[in-house]
């Protein structure tokens, strides 16, 4: 009895033995030849292999991009339109105030006429691009360009711009060695200013699962919900200032008697600014296809000047810390600010809506002081296919 017993136990032993052998290559060949189990070829299986593993990298790769740039995000919140193309027609007036002072020596203030511009954008997907042009001059003038570009995803965003701002400019006020000369020379026109800014923008949407950035100012998708969301960013920017203090003198001078002012012996401004910014978005869903959009951002840069500017502060004395961080504040330190808000209806194929920008930048070189203020309102009208 106890004989039949053992030799049952060892068949049984036997029997799992084979089991688990069988199952261990039936899954190894299963790994190895795709659901090809019962036939083994080394060459082909490992042709195979290198196939697979081409066609994973491959598809990694462009998951990977997508998930990037068109990561998942809350169906509740956000309408992720399927749309590739996008055009639109624009119109823009935009304002411009320019300060600029060098001490006790100089405060000016001047603003050029209210500009209108109409043109086309159009944008694939992720990439917008767009071209404004003067209502008052078709054609593109050197002196006063505006292009601008942006890529836009739902977690962040690109901004390009390139500006040539001259003509003709506005006194609204004049102070020279503290002498008030507005009464005299407000309004009175004064072309000797050209402002250029070429600038790279980076920024990431921190909660672009609820968060729309597209819905509000590109029009790709829309808010189902209202949200709000963190904005962190970058940019890069090449800052310059050309000023005629032979202009500005001789209008002085007609104005006041000769020799009344004389020009200085600097005249420009260039510099690289380099700048972390922070600010916040919110997205307010008042009604069916109804968007209300708000964007506050600020940046806090360095200077790097292109143009050697002497400074020497006549107030300032060996050693004192105070006047030191003062000068190497209005040499090295730039501020800006970013305020947008618009107004958008969307049903998915059609929009319409209107659109403020204010931006304010204040940067110096030492001994002059360069603080504008730019905005633009937009009213457009377009169409995602």
């Amino acid at each position: 009895m106890k004989k039949n017993i053992f030799i049952l136990f060892i068949i049984c032993i036997f029997t799992l033995t084979v089991s688990a052998q069988n199952d261990t290559v039936s899954v190894a060949d299963s790994m190895t030849t795709v659901q090809e189990p019962y036939t083994y070829d080394a060459k082909e299986v490992l042709r195979r292999d290198t196939v697979i593993k081409k066609q994973s990298w491959l598809k990694r790769a462009y998951y990977f991009a997508d998930r990037i740039l068109s990561p998942p995000r809350d169906p509740n919140y956000i309408d992720v339109q399927t749309y590739n193309w996008q055009a639109m027609v624009q119109v823009t007036t935009r304002f411009e105030l320019f300060n600029i002072s060098a001490g006790d020596e100089l405060q000016l203030s001047a603003m050029p006429e209210w500009r209108t511009r109409i043109g086309p954008f159009f944008g694939w997907r992720f990439l917008f691009l767009g071209y404004n042009i003067d209502i008052k001059s078709l054609f593109m003038s050197g002196d006063d360009m505006d292009l601008g570009g942006s890529v836009y995803s739902s977690a962040f965003g690109l901004d390009l711009f390139y500006r040539r701002v001259g003509g003709l400019y506005k006194v609204r006020k004049l102070k020279y060695k503290g002498f008030d000369m507005t009464d005299n020379l407000r309004g009175v026109g004064f072309d000797g200013v050209n402002v250029g800014m070429t600038r790279v923008s980076f920024y990431y949407v921190c909660n672009y699962r609820h968060y729309s950035h597209q819905a509000a100012f590109s029009q790709t998708n829309r808010q189902l919900k209202s949200a709000g969301s963190l904005l962190l960013g970058a940019q890069y920017a090449h800052n310059r200032v050309t000023f005629d203090w032979e202009k500005l003198s001789h209008l002085v001078n007609t104005r006041y008697g000769d020799n009344t002012m004389a020009p200085p012996s600097y005249s420009n401004m260039k510099n690289n600014e380099y700048s972390l910014t922070c600010g916040y978005g919110y997205n307010w869903v008042f009604s069916k296809n109804w968007l209300a959009a708000g964007e506050l951002t600020g940046a806090f840069g360095y200077l790097v000047q292109k143009e050697k500017t002497e400074y020497v502060n006549s107030n300032s004395r060996p050693g004192d810390f105070f006047k030191t961080i003062e000068d190497f504040g209005r040499k090295n330190i730039a501020f800006n600010g970013n305020l947008r808000f618009s107004v958008i209806w969307n049903n998915g194929p059609w929009f319409a809506g209107t659109q403020s920008i204010m931006f304010y930048y204040q940067y110096g070189n030492g001994r002059m002081m360069s603080r504008n203020l730019l905005g633009c309102f937009y009213v457009y009208v377009g169409c995602n296919f």
